[in-house]
């Protein structure tokens, strides 16, 4: 074959490389493109339930509900309700939960000075640490923090927690409106629920609905991670 007419074929197929190229780059950003959607799904269908307020009156079938439907949660205790309830403190954290700081009478953090905060925080995790805790969370009451609480509670080597859903049973809408609300939540949400400060038998009612569902349907409840 002479050169000139191996020169012309050498062209055309670095042209028909070059006409491919676009073809195969947007191939691969559609493939690029479909990997959130696809590690999305791919993600464990897991809900970390939280409950403020407590230990209460509902506490118990709360208890036992999760080990029915072999789950974990967090339990924010109000100390001065701990203090009360120390039994059940203790059963919280045999069973696996954590058992973790809501201060002792639910005041709103922002609103106090250094000291305030710590006659709220301190006195608490004295208690829950007597009660075999050892969940560095905290959860500030009404979720109100700001830099100087955060500031202060990372100073004391603790992890703020606020939450992802709130399914308002703290309003008491009715347990199948509590129920819709949990059953909406999305994988790894953190779930705000109540088993104190109150008459809470409609957020019971709600996880008797809600949880044998999502068990059925492989879902799991777990700790809030580094809790």
């Amino acid at each position: 074959m002479t050169r000139t007419s191996a020169r012309p074929r050498r062209l055309l197929a670095a042209l028909a490389l070059l006409l491919t190229l676009p073809v195969l780059a947007a191939g691969c950003a559609a493939a690029g493109a479909l990997r959130p959607a696809d590690a999305a799904a791919a993600e464990p269908k897991v809900l970390y339930l939280t409950f403020d307020d407590g230990p209460g009156d509902e506490t118990v079938e709360i208890l036992d509900l999760l080990r029915a439907h072999d789950g974990k949660a967090v339990f924010f205790a109000l100390g001065q309700n701990l203090a009360r309830h120390t039994d059940l403190g203790r059963r919280i954290v045999a069973e696996g939960h954590a058992l973790a700081n809501h201060t002792w009478n639910h005041a709103n953090l922002t609103g106090l000075d250094a000291d305030a905060r710590a006659q709220e925080l301190e006195p608490t995790a004295d208690l829950l640490r007597s009660l075999g805790s050892e969940s560095p969370c905290v959860r500030p009451p009404y979720g109100a923090t700001d830099d100087a609480v955060a500031a202060d509670l990372a100073a004391r080597g603790t992890e703020q927690v606020l939450w992802t859903v709130d399914p308002a049973d703290w309003s008491r809408p009715g347990a199948d409106v509590i129920a819709e609300r949990i059953l909406a939540a999305p994988r790894g949400a953190v779930v705000l629920l109540h088993d104190g400060g109150g008459d809470r038998t409609q957020t019971v009612d709600a996880l008797r609905q809600a949880l044998p569902r999502l068990a059925a349907d492989g879902w799991t409840f777990d700790v809030v991670p580094g809790c």
